[in-house]
């Protein structure tokens, strides 16, 4: 299966001045597939400040080989976040996966934040489990989302990012403040249809208006990653496996783009055409 690297620029007046330049890895949706080196060589030649992990790392009871060893490497490399995906919430083995995680060194963020820091200044790294894990589905997990957020305001951190594997939630996300939003969930479309795009995604039906790419709002953005493996029969149609990359730059920075460099992404191996952003 091949694999594309694509990049995004996110560009915040609210963003620290510390971490201009800050560069994530967005690995989502591996559903256990081997790559051997690939992976974790595409995650290391980006050279990212942290990576992070949003859902759907494994899918079938008690096999999680891979996803073990893509974490092994992904700690050597930067600081690993991860949350839950819904396949994860179904599996019996999800526990035992979760506490390997730790014990490797990833740091999962089971509903809670944590701050990084470049010296005086701070941004919040937040993660919140799948809805499917909470008694109430989405409710509480918009609940759980606006308490996190207001903590985080209450601890005086302007910039906060969200790992979340739903992006059919953006606008409660809007709504809770958060700058930039990081999901997985859709792969895509798994099967895109040339020129026009996605073709269906869960929990969106056919034809979704949030597949993949970048998506800005009143200064706000999520970026949905295509995923890496499959979780069905289905074959990946139009739609090769991605390592998502986001660039985080200073707003005041902006006007010294160049036109090539103000492109909302660029992608290695392929072009990519249809990136949507409202």
């Amino acid at each position: 299966m091949k694999m594309i690297t694509t990049e995004y620029k996110i560009i915040s007046d609210k963003l620290p001045p510390a971490f201009d330049g800050f560069t994530i890895a967005h690995v989502s949706d591996l559903h256990n597939r081997e790559f051997g080196n690939e992976l974790i060589e595409r995650v290391a030649a980006v050279k990212p400040d942290i990576i992070v992990i949003t859902g759907d790392m494994i899918h079938i009871e008690n096999q999680s080989a891979a996803a073990e060893k893509f974490a092994m490497g992904a700690v050597q490399v930067a600081p690993v976040y991860y949350v839950s995906g819904n396949h994860e919430r179904v599996l019996d083995c999800y526990a035992q996966f979760a506490d390997f995680l730790r014990d490797t060194g990833v740091r999962v963020l089971d509903n809670r934040y944590e701050v990084c820091a470049r010296g005086d200044d701070k941004i919040a790294v937040l993660g919140l489990c799948d809805p499917t894990f909470f008694e109430k589905g989405k409710t509480d997990f918009v609940a759980e989302l606006n308490r996190q957020c207001a903590a985080i305001e209450e601890e005086g951190i302007r910039y906060t990012i969200l790992l979340s594997h739903r992006p059919e939630m953006f606008e409660r996300y809007l709504a809770a403040g958060v700058d930039l939003s990081l999901c997985g969930h859709t792969h895509g479309g798994h099967v895109r249809l040339p020129f026009f795009g996605a073709f269906y995604a869960p929990n969106q039906g056919l034809f979704p208006k949030y597949s993949d790419g970048k998506f800005t709002r009143d200064g706000k953005s999520m970026v949905i990653s295509r995923g890496l493996g499959k979780s069905s029969w289905v074959p990946r149609i139009f739609n090769p496996s991605e390592l998502a990359v986001e660039r985080l730059l200073v707003k005041e920075k902006e006007n010294v783009q160049t036109a090539q460099t103000q492109n909302e992404s660029t992608e290695t191996d392929i072009k990519q055409t249809n990136a949507a952003e409202e």
